[in-house]
């Protein structure tokens, strides 16, 4: 499967956008992705705010966003973890859309010793830039490729949802009115004629 998206960091606050109609190499019926597009669920753009410690999820085709709190979506009765402890290992050089690259083994490992590794390609032209990575999860090679690389700081603007969005205070409440608005006027007419009672 490959879906490009659009990334941008700045100052720790990422987002990321995603148009789901550019999906390769899952089949997806036509009809889901018109049904989508109606919906107006085609783009997501999830914004993550690490100042205020916030997840918007915004859908320009809905003209709305919610407001999510990652923490509450944590089990309260876990203990803090801490950051994994990450270890980089060269293994040899290589050449990535003409950026030359030093390929790395990076290895983490998690409070419970778990060990989790990548491949990650470092444009040596770019300050380190991970230009490429590749990993392992259940049996699928996970590949990120960055194309179209810009260095300079991005818009402070592209961090917040746009204000003239609607805010919903959930993902539910947002699908609800969306739904809502779906429906024909009056809602769905009673079928006509007889019938058993």
């Amino acid at each position: 499967m490959q879906l490009e998206s659009a990334y941008a960091v700045l100052k720790g606050n990422v987002r990321t956008e995603m148009d789901m109609t550019s999906m390769k190499g899952l089949t997806m019926p036509p009809q889901a992705i018109a049904q989508m597009k109606q919906m107006g669920m085609d783009r997501t753009v999830s914004i993550y705010r690490s100042d205020k410690k916030l997840l918007y999820l915004v859908y320009p085709g809905l003209k709305a966003y919610c407001e999510i709190n990652p923490a509450a979506m944590q089990p309260t009765d876990k203990a803090e973890q801490k950051e994994p402890k990450i270890e980089s290992t060269p293994i040899g050089k290589d050449t990535v859309d003409g950026h030359p690259c030093v390929k790395n083994k990076v290895t983490f490992t998690t409070d419970d010793g778990k060990q989790h590794e990548m491949i990650v390609w470092n444009a040596s032209d770019m300050h380190d830039f991970p230009i490429q990575t590749e990993m392992q999860s259940g049996g699928a090679t996970i590949t990120t490729h960055f194309r179209d690389i810009k260095m300079s700081a991005p818009d402070a603007s592209l961090f917040d949802p746009p204000g003239d969005y609607k805010a919903y205070g959930s993902m539910q409440e947002m699908m609800m009115a969306n739904m809502q608005r779906m429906m024909p006027p009056g809602g769905a007419a009673p079928p006509q004629g007889g019938g058993n009672n």
